[in-house]
């Protein structure tokens, strides 16, 4: 939700700021997940004589082996300039246990940047979010609610909106990926280019829409954290409206 324009200024000087050799995770993985990811690897101590690479990998398949030992190879295994250790967590990821396929995959991500920026030398960016994304694209799941005295669509202005909205986000290179719409408002999942002005797209597609019916809301929410629930979003609509 564009609260005020401050705020989207703030983050757009941090966008602006990422070099052009950023990497996006494509993956739609938890967010909760990710801060334990990288906040644990922080804490991630290799030792040279007891942390054995081949040990390490062979771990990976002891069926004895915890969840939380599983997840601390992983970490290790992924800190290592290796090919080998690159090899092995890709394979692991491939059929990993349930409980780790988000942790792996992260995992995976960590490990090709480490190689990148030792075969490259030079820093790697590396962008994610829960809702993952695709190339040079984010993934943005976008609510329209209706305006107060609407509660359905009808068929012209659901085709309205799904036209606008492809429209302005082909425009700066972006892609609707699905459209759905509820009684009392209407949700995308887009993938955007990280640096394309999102307020103005959104802008766009309401000043055309509203031309033929006022029907949307100017108040529109916009996250790239999670795809949110029926309550969820109800939960914000009503507490925006009082």
């Amino acid at each position: 939700m564009f609260e005020t324009d401050n705020i989207y200024d703030n983050i757009k000087g941090v966008i602006n700021s990422i070099p052009e050799n950023f990497k996006i995770l494509e993956e739609t993985i938890d967010i909760e997940v990710q801060k334990e990811f990288f906040e644990s690897t922080k804490n991630i101590i290799i030792d040279p004589e007891e942390d054995l690479l081949s040990d390490m990998i062979a771990s990976l398949n002891h069926s004895e082996i915890s969840i939380d030992e599983c997840k601390i190879s992983l970490q290790k295994l992924a800190l290592i300039d290796s090919v080998e250790a690159f090899r092995a967590i890709e394979a692991y990821s491939k059929n990993p246990r349930p409980e780790l396929k988000e942790w792996s995959i992260l995992s995976l991500q960590q490990s090709k940047m480490v190689l990148q920026c030792s075969l490259l030398d030079e820093q790697q960016v590396f962008i994610s979010t829960g809702l993952g994304g695709k190339n040079d694209k984010l993934r943005y799941y976008l609510i329209f609610p209706y305006n107060q005295n609407i509660k359905k669509l009808s068929k012209i202005q659901k085709k309205l909106l799904i036209n606008e909205l492809e429209f302005f986000l082909s425009k700066h290179n972006g892609e609707t990926e699905y459209t759905e719409f509820d009684m009392n408002y209407a949700t995308a999942m887009t993938l955007i280019p990280l640096k394309a002005p999102i307020p103005d797209i959104i802008r766009d597609v309401l000043n055309e829409c509203n031309q033929f019916g006022n029907f949307l809301s100017s108040d529109v929410m916009i996250t790239n954290m999670k795809k949110l629930t029926h309550d969820e979003i109800n939960d914000i609509i009503i507490k925006f409206d009082e």
